[in-house]
């Protein structure tokens, strides 16, 4: 059997499971790509992707039998197939290789060594191992430059993306790169959404390693620390390329291609002395030259920045630098320390530059953070936004700042340890710490107007802001504000804590509620709590409503961790003080969310109360967006406590008010919340229509936790109708991504579903222990509506395997838990098993009692789940001697409300 059959072996099993290659890259971990390379016949198939691809088919063992045959007789595509498939790069995969500069000269072996290595990668090292080559030498040597050179030569070979980093392994006044934060930024390159990326450093690397399994793609690792460090970002199979860059030689990377630069022969040096200070500037053979180069050390750092005060100062000739190098007292004392190495060099660079663009690199030695932007840059210096891209660019020119990324400026690292140096000599500023005082106001600016398009809570009556900046960025919608936050929240909370701040008031609980929906939305939940801490604490001195704001936002990450003890206890002290403080939105918003917890918790009377509280505040103040989220979750109260009508009639109105104000994410939340209520009453079709919806928009915007808690919900339909092995497959996706988000309540939602399928299919054992794993998460994290659920599918499982007298028990504590919810559904479901463990266990009478009691609740709450109950009350009335009969009806509720988006 040929290529093509095989590939058209693999289409049809993917197309008669009714999965597009993107759902069965995300279900197998073999990229996209690759299946569609497989597929096409353009690739000779790994046997260990083949199984994977069999797994997520899950194909029987006859199918998988042939795909594997097929697999065993492929041949090799031609080589020049293969060359031409590598020279058309995926659409959207990542080239993230900076700029490949012109002033490059040499380095032709050890290229030609990296070429060799590229060329190598499809079949791997001699091991079978990806191929890797660490690029080691002193700072300033190049090693960088050549990564990027070669990276640049060999793009076409690699054409499912590029991915650099910058792992800051000797990067003066910042601390090395994590590998954990390294594999963050990595699998965001590679399209994994925020939430989905795991927070535990294996677990990180297994996803990364997936991602990158059958694919040919570059990892360009500048600047390490350690082999440690770069360990967990290495690939696990061929195909891939990793040229690593260290100042150290990384002995412990026992599989990598050592390669070691030196400092640049005569010859070379002296051509890019020529090259980069352009035409004419130092002829050929010019006496000044040797010396020169001589003088930088052969290190071509130090040579570009040279040639550059030759191209920018026209007066300058030469041999007047090198009078000025000559000094060997000065040079010798910077040269020999690796880490002053460059100092002189820099010195009589910065003494070329204009005043104003001194006073600009000494500023950005006082700045504490990352990469910046021309408007903070404006804001640092005083200035407008020209001058400020003026400045910037003419240090760019001059070699003293890096760009990486288009419009983003950042110091190579002993430039910046020179700026630091000459921080304390600013000319211009009496006050030194005026500088970064300014930079704080825009800051609070930027940030604020950022989260007017991704905050979820209006939340007016803020602190007055500083004095508008300069220059601001256009920051038109949320997709822009999204980006900025991206780009800068790491230097926003940089700046937190900096003793030039300590006077600046407010700073700190400002740049609290302006990150808090940023971080929250995208996941870093730590980062979070610690920032609402800090916070909290600053604005106790004086700030109530500062203090009262944070109380509330640290809730709501507790609340999104699963703490809703943590949460209510924080949302109760937020509420005393707005409340002390007559601030009506600030206590709809803290009433709002104490109910959310409320519910969650099974208080649902109490959660009721203070939604229609909020409610009535949200109407009173015109907040429309309070309103739709306070009407949203009193329908979820609604449903609860039994009355699915009103539910039905409150969701409508929510959806109506999304709708009309354009908010697509709550639209979906609304979407979702309708095919829910539905869904439990019955009406499938109409559930798994809402649900289709909200998933689309979930899945345009992003939303990974949307996205998790619809795929649970289409998995509830699809088991209700009877597709139980596609409810399994969707309920394992919902897990999988909760558990990468850290939802530990949606973790337990999808363990029940999980269960559910699991026990459908037969597999009662696995099932029991996914019911115990939801048991047990549910009553750590306090949801007594979740331990209710549990306990009933628990119930009727231990009934279907002939244990009606533990069953009893399990439904006896499902009731007890309901009617103490007021959850009357559930009490109905319970009371209903209770019924028919008693009967199997010839108590009548009790059987009687409680499937006329159920029955009744069945029919006020207008279930479904009536008719089955009814005929079984009809055939015990009928046959009083049919002990056990009915035995084994399933719960037919779903999934505790609280934990919908």
């Amino acid at each position: 059997m040929g290529g093509g059959s095989f590939g058209e072996l693999l289409r049809a099993c993917r197309l008669a499971a009714g999965w597009t290659q993107d759902e069965l890259a995300d279900l197998s971990g073999v990229s996209a790509h690759s299946i569609s390379v497989l597929e096409a016949g353009r690739r000779q198939p790994r046997l260990s992707s083949v199984s994977r691809l069999a797994d997520a088919l899950s194909l029987d063992q006859r199918r998988r039998e042939q795909l594997l045959a097929a697999a065993r007789t492929v041949s090799a595509p031609p080589r020049a197939a293969v060359a031409a498939e590598a020279g058309r790069p995926r659409p959207g995969a990542p080239c993230q290789l900076p700029y490949d500069t012109r002033l490059f000269t040499g380095r032709a072996r050890e290229l030609d060594q990296l070429l060799a290595l590229a060329r190598s990668a499809p079949a791997g090292s001699s091991s079978g191992m990806v191929v890797i080559s660490a690029i080691d030498g002193m700072g300033g040597v190049g090693k960088s430059a050549l990564a990027i050179r070669a990276g640049h030569r060999v793009r076409a070979q690699f054409p499912d993306g590029q991915l650099f980093v910058d792992l800051h392994g000797h990067t003066a006044g910042i601390a090395p790169v994590t590998p954990a934060d390294a594999l963050d930024w990595l699998l965001r390159s590679l399209g994994v959404a925020p939430q989905q990326i795991p927070e535990e450093l294996s677990t990180r690397a297994a996803l990364y390693r997936e991602r990158l399994a059958d694919t040919r793609t570059l990892i360009v690792l500048d600047n390490a620390a350690s082999s440690a460090q770069v360990r967990p970002l290495l690939p696990g199979t061929p195909g891939c390329l990793v040229l690593i860059t260290s100042r150290k030689r990384l002995t412990g990377l026992d599989d990598a291609h050592s390669l070691a630069v030196d400092v640049l022969p005569d010859a070379d040096a002296v051509a890019l002395l020529r090259e980069g200070a352009g035409p004419g500037r130092v002829p050929a053979g010019h006496p000044a030259a040797d010396e020169l180069v001589r003088l930088c050390g052969h290190l071509p750092l130090a040579i570009r920045i040279a040639a550059a005060r030759l191209r920018h100062h026209r007066g300058l000739r030469p041999e007047d630098l090198v009078a000025r190098l000559r000094d060997e007292h000065q040079r010798l004392s910077h040269l020999t320390d690796e880490d002053r190495s460059l100092t002189a060099v820099f010195a009589t660079s910065f003494a070329s530059l204009a005043p104003d663009e001194q006073d600009l690199l000494r500023l950005l030695g006082r700045f504490p953070g990352y990469d910046v932007d021309a408007c903070a840059v404006a804001a640092l210096a005083g200035a407008d936004r020209r001058t400020a891209e003026r400045l910037l660019e003419s240090l760019l020119h001059h070699n003293l700042l890096i760009q990486r990324t288009p419009g983003r400026y950042l110091f190579h690292d002993l430039v910046g340890l020179y700026a630091r140096s000459k921080a304390g000599e600013l000319t211009g500023e009496r006050d030194l710490d005026a500088p970064l005082r300014r930079l704080a106001g825009y800051y609070q600016h930027a940030a604020a107007r950022a989260n007017e398009h991704l905050a979820r809570r209006t939340r007016p009556g803020r602190r007055p802001e500083p004095a508008a900046p300069p220059a601001l960025p256009a920051l038109a919608d949320r997709a822009e504000a999204l980006a900025w936050m991206r780009g800068d929240h790491r230097n926003l909370l940089s700046l937190l804590g900096h003793p030039a701040l300590a006077d600046v008031p407010g700073f700190t609980v400002s740049i609290s509620a302006d990150l808090a929906a940023f971080l929250l939305l995208e996941g870093h939940w730590s980062q979070a709590a610690a920032l609402h801490g800090s916070a909290v604490t600053a604005a106790a001195t004086g700030d109530r409503r500062g203090e009262a704001d944070a109380l509330c936002d640290l809730g709501r990450v507790r609340h999104a961790t699963g703490d809703y003890r943590g949460a209510a206890e924080l949302y109760e002290r937020a509420l005393a003080i707005h409340q002390e403080l007559n601030d009506r939105h600030g206590e709809a918003n803290d009433l709002h969310e104490l109910g959310r917890i409320r519910l969650l918790t099974g208080d649902i009377p109490e959660a009721a109360w203070l939604h229609e509280r909020a409610l009535m505040a949200f109407r009173a103040l015109g907040d429309r967006l309070g309103e739709a989220r306070a009407l949203c979750d009193l329908g979820r109260a609604r449903h609860s406590s039994g009355d699915s009508p009103a539910a039905i009639e409150l969701t409508s109105q929510v959806l109506a008010l999304y709708r009309s104000m354009g908010d697509r994410r709550g639209e979906a939340a609304a979407l979702h919340d309708l095919a829910y209520i539905l869904d439990e009453t019955g009406d499938r079709d109409g559930a798994g229509k809402f649900y289709q919806e909200a998933l689309t928009i979930y899945e345009d915007l992003n939303s990974v936790q949307g996205v998790a808690n619809t795929l649970r919900g289409l998995g509830r339909v699809r088991h209700a109708v009877g597709d139980h092995t596609v409810a399994a497959e969707l309920h394992q996706r919902s897990l999988d991504a909760c558990r990468e988000v850290g939802s530990r309540h949606g973790e337990a939602d999808s363990l029940l579903g999980l269960g559910r399928a699991r026990d459908a299919l037969g597999d009662s054992r696995d099932a029991v222990a996914l019911f115990q794993q939801a048991l047990a998460l549910y009553h750590e994290i306090g949801s007594r509506l979740g331990e209710t659920r549990a306990l009933l599918d628990l119930g009727a499982l231990t009934e279907r395997r002939a244990d009606p007298r533990s069953a009893l028990t399990l439904h006896q504590q499902a009731l007890a838990l309901a009617r103490d919810t007021r959850r009357l559904l559930d009490e109905a479901h319970a009371l209903e098993g209770a019924a028919r463990c008693a009967l199997a266990l010839g108590d009548r009478a009790a059987a009687l009692t409680g499937l006329e009691d159920a029955v009744a609740l069945y029919r006020r709450l207008g279930s479904a789940a009536t008719a089955e109950a009814a005929a079984l009350l009809s055939a015990l009335r009928a046959e009083p001697a049919r002990p056990g009969a009915g035995r084994g009806a399933r719960p037919h509720g779903a999934t505790d409300p609280g934990t919908r988006s």
